[in-house]
């Protein structure tokens, strides 16, 4: 496929979703589904009242303190656990039984302690995130290739060398994955914490949607999905600087399937 049809077919199905989104709208009235040129003028309205920015900017604030959290922790848990046999068997049955527990279920419990402040939204996102990460982690250190470490003893490395030299640069990609899938769950995470307490974003889309018009609430959810797009951008742009292997090997994977 030529990089022009590459670039042409993302903007063709774009134009037929907002056909269709205009069809839609214009026959199921804005009550149900507003059309895209009703939120076009509403998201408009939107932004000259200047809310809507402040309070995502408020809430992506919180949500990087609990992510950036969740990977600090998450990450070494899960090497420690793919590459210590101690390490997973005492970690494994947790994270495999709390990765599958609901983090909305946990939030009347975590209010009970944490009360309704600042302080909640960033454990939740924290505990939404970090067991993701973590599994991610562990499959990317499970999969290292024993035959390279063994390289690295046959010449005298250290333990620290090895891991450095050999064992980190082949988990970056299984690093990249686990941040851009933990992104998705705190950007999740933060708008199912905020609409249980309305506050912030979350906040705003609860206030929004009691509205008997959709045009303000569409505006809204897709100033979500391109904020979530740009972040995963940014994380993408940065696994091609600190590893640039690791686009070529998904391309390569890509070209083979």
């Amino acid at each position: 496929m030529t990089k022009a049809a590459r670039l042409s077919l993302p903007c063709i199905g774009f134009a037929l979703l907002l056909v269709v989104w205009q069809v839609a709208g214009d026959s199921l009235g804005s009550a149900i589904l507003a059309p895209p040129s009703q939120v076009a003028g509403d998201y408009v309205a939107l932004l000259r009242q200047g809310d809507m920015l402040a309070q995502l900017v408020l809430s992506l604030r919180q949500a990087a303190i609990g992510y950036v959290a969740a990977c600090l922790v998450g990450m070494p848990v899960g090497i420690a656990m793919g590459r210590s046999r101690l390490a997973d068997a005492i970690c494994h049955p947790w994270v495999s039984m709390l990765v599958v527990t609901s983090t909305a279920a946990m939030i009347p419990l975590l209010m009970l302690f944490l009360g309704t402040g600042a302080t909640l939204r960033v454990v939740v996102i924290f505990f939404a995130v970090v067991f993701y990460v973590i599994l991610a982690t562990y499959n990317g250190a499970k999969s290292i290739n024993p035959n390279q470490l063994a390289v690295g003893t046959s010449f005298g490395a250290s333990r620290w060398r090895i891991f450095y030299s050999i064992a980190l640069p082949s988990l970056y990609p299984y690093l990249l994955t686990a941040a851009r899938i933990g992104l998705v769950h705190a950007v999740r995470s933060m708008v199912t914490v905020e609409l249980y307490i309305i506050v912030g974003y979350g906040g705003l889309i609860h206030q929004t949607g009691l509205s008997t018009d959709t045009g303000f609430l569409l505006g809204l959810l897709v100033t979500l999905m391109v904020t979530s797009l740009a972040l995963d951008a940014v994380l993408r742009a940065i696994g091609r600087c600190v590893a640039p292997w690791y686009e070529q090997q998904r391309i390569s994977t890509l070209r083979i399937r």
